[in-house]
Formats: C-alpha cells, structure tokens, sequence
C-alpha cells in the first residue's frame, strides 16, 4: 500500500481543522493521474466534489480525522501548538492504514525531525516534505480529501447557525464580517488565534469609545 496524508484548515480561524490518509495499490497510482488528482489548491469547488467521490472508489482504505476549534484551542492553552495536533494526527493514520510507503506533507521546517518522529510509529518507507500535495500524486488525493470534507463541515454548520461564514480564512472577507459584525464565541470559532483576538480587541475599543 503507498500513502498519502495531508491536511485542510490549518490557517483557518472558524471549523475544524482535517487531516486525511489515503491508501492505494502500486497499480492504482497511475489511474490517479489520469482522473486529473492534483494539490486541492489548484482545482475548483466542483473538481474537487466529483474527484473526491472516485478517490474513495479507488482506494484500497482511507481514514480522516477531523479536529475541532475547542480541542485545537485546549492544545494552546497548554503551551503547544498546532504542529503537535497534526502530528498526533499523523501517526494515528500510519498504525491504521498500515502502509508499506508514505508520502507525507511536513507540517515542520525540518523534515527530518518529523520523518523521525513518525517512524517511530511506522516502518513504512516515508517520505516528508513540504509542498508534497502538488509533487505527489496520493499527496493531492489525501488533500482534495481533506478539504471537501473540511468544506462539507463548514456549509454544515453555517446550515445549523443560520450563518454566512465563508471558507473560514482570516483572508476570506465573508469570514472577517461575520467576525466583525458579531463576535460571538461559538464552539467553531479558534478564540485562541490572533485574528480573533485582533478584531475582538478592536470591537472592545469600540464599544469603550462610546461611553
């Protein structure tokens, strides 16, 4: 089986971050290229709906772990950070899919620092680096994975809220908006990220300046 695990959401400030591994036989990796799988990044909304439903069709296993605001703010306040989660996340999605080879997008500057730690956990063959997504090919199934499932949990609970949310992303206006016009601390909202800190900070101001 060769892997590939990457991860959605990671820069976000509302929803869960995911991480996803995916499993294919050696023979299979070619019918991946051919279906047009690349880095999620670098496909449309809709490419990347109908890729995800011929990923599963193909894989031999996949297993994707979502993570959600709450326990990624619980992670800050105990003097960690994000990479750990991830980390966690990664080894967990190596002993279940038990790959022969891996291909791993580095969430660490330092590759090899991260090779160490998951093949603590793994005899798999890895292979760590950043940008993996757009230089392998499983890499980009693992991605698309990762963020039409995140996707799918963002329109979820804008349909449960009644929000407009926008993708989550501190660059994404609708997401700043909804920041700026309502502030509430709900359970999808990362309260430990700097971009909710920074607009929280400036409605306090605001609303001081009035008295």
């Amino acid at each position: 089986m060769i892997c590939g695990i990457d991860e959605a959401g990671r820069g976000a400030v509302l929803g869960p971050l995911v991480i996803s591994g995916v499993n294919f036989g050696n023979s299979k990796v070619s019918k991946l290229k051919k279906l047009g799988v690349k880095d999620s990044k670098l496909l449309s909304p809709n490419q990347r709906e109908n890729l995800f439903e011929e990923i599963i069709k193909l894989a031999d296993s996949y297993e994707i772990i979502k993570i959600n605001a709450k326990t990624i703010d619980n992670r800050f306040e105990d003097n960690k950070n994000l990479n750990t989660l991830e980390i966690d996340a990664f080894k967990k999605i190596l002993q279940k899919l038990k790959p022969v080879k891996a291909f791993v997008d580095s969430v660490l500057k330092n590759e090899n620092k991260l090779k160490e730690e998951l093949q603590t956990v793994t005899n798999a063959k890895l292979t760590v680096e950043h940008k993996a997504d757009e230089n392998y090919v499983v890499v980009g199934a693992a991605s698309i994975l990762a963020k039409v499932i995140r996707d799918r949990e963002m329109k979820k609970i804008e349909s449960i809220f009644n929000l407009i949310l926008g993708s989550g992303y501190p660059s994404d206006p609708k997401t700043v908006k909804f920041l700026q016009n309502t502030l509430p601390e709900h359970i999808f909202v990362r309260r430990s990220w700097a971009s909710f800190k920074n607009v929280k900070a400036k409605k306090e101001q605001t609303d001081l300046s009035k008295y």
